[in-house]
């Protein structure tokens, strides 16, 4: 059986599809299998899978109903325990793509340093994008100091190899967006250390048809959800750099999502609820790490808007007065 499970979330992708798969199949690593799961997409990918799975035995090809995401990578996660006897498990989304050497780097690092999982580093790109060819440099992190440092790639669930061990009780959250956000996280910090290999071998592409790169809407506010979530569980387990570092992209995130709340047309009740509550949550934190209102233009309207300038005057001038006294 195959050494490595890799598993390809897939819906409406038609134009992109067979860049990835064919990316997949032309690895320098060959001991994999290939997991597609057609997540009822409308277009022609769940044809496409079914022709490539006719001509190489390593492609496996689940259909299911519409769920999302986050059930297309459970259903091949599931796949992969009740079918195989795969040591690994890595994560490509089918509008992306990998480097020819992305599995062997990966394997190799995380074999050679000892570890449950190892990452790379990902190019965000329109089109194609080349890597160099060279001897990569594998490095080995303590888990929390490779989240604080690059806590993006980090959280992602792709540029990674997993043991296939790390999710024997994970999965990813059904229905919510920044799936990732909920899971990663805990993944990671089940191990105390892991590998990365300092080379872009995993291509990111931005799809402008995709849910991340659409309209703002209310279902984006599921990532302040995930960053409530990660902060309980670093408080609790006395990660407290990464506590520091989410805490304060939670209060990034207030600040950007308050804003678009502003922008868009959601009910009053709507926005005073949510506004009430971030607020709410962001005092909390600024009683723990030190930060500044004033660097975080939505907040600090939120906190001193117009109205209340004439209140913050005459408290000065009151001060003023009694300092003279």
């Amino acid at each position: 059986m195959a050494s490595i499970s890799v598993v390809v979330p897939i819906y409406k992708v038609e134009k992109y599809l067979d860049r990835c798969i064919i990316s997949i199949l032309n690895q320098s690593y060959n001991d994999f299998e290939l997991i597609l799961v057609d997540d009822g997409s409308p277009d022609n990918c769940g044809k496409i899978c079914d022709e490539y799975a006719k001509k190489d035995t390593r492609i496996h090809v689940i259909h299911q109903e519409n769920r999302g995401l986050s059930a297309a990578r459970n259903a091949g996660i599931d796949w992969a325990f009740k079918n195989s006897s795969s040591k690994w498990i890595t994560f490509i989304d089918s509008d992306d793509w990998i480097d020819i050497r992305f599995l062997e780097e990966l394997h190799n690092a995380a074999i050679q340093l000892n570890v449950d999982i190892s990452i790379c580093d990902y190019i965000r790109t329109k089109g194609e994008a080349k890597i160099a060819k060279k001897p990569f440099l594998y490095e080995k992190y303590n888990v929390e100091d490779f989240y604080v440092r690059q806590r993006i790639v980090a959280t992602i669930a792709c540029a990674k190899l997993y043991k296939k061990d790390c999710f024997n009780e994970i999965r990813y959250p059904v229905g919510k967006l920044h799936e990732d956000e909920f899971t990663t996280y805990l993944v990671l910090f089940n191990s105390r250390q892991i590998a990365f290999v300092n080379a872009p071998l995993y291509l990111y592409f931005i799809n402008y048809d995709s849910i991340m790169q659409s309209q703002w809407n209310i279902r984006r506010l599921d990532a302040l959800e995930a960053f409530e979530t990660q902060l309980v569980f670093f408080k609790q387990n006395g990660y407290n750099k990464a506590y520091v570092r989410v805490a304060d992209a939670y209060i990034q995130g207030v600040s950007y999502n308050l804003n678009k709340i502003k922008q868009n047309g959601i009910s009053w009740i709507i926005k005073e609820k949510y506004r009430i509550k971030f607020i709410r949550e962001v005092l909390k934190l600024r009683k723990q790490i030190n930060i500044k209102i004033s660097t975080y233009p939505a907040l600090y309207n939120e906190f001193f808007p117009k109205f209340m300038y004439l209140y913050w005057f005459s408290k000065t001038l009151i001060n003023k007065m009694k300092r003279k006294k």
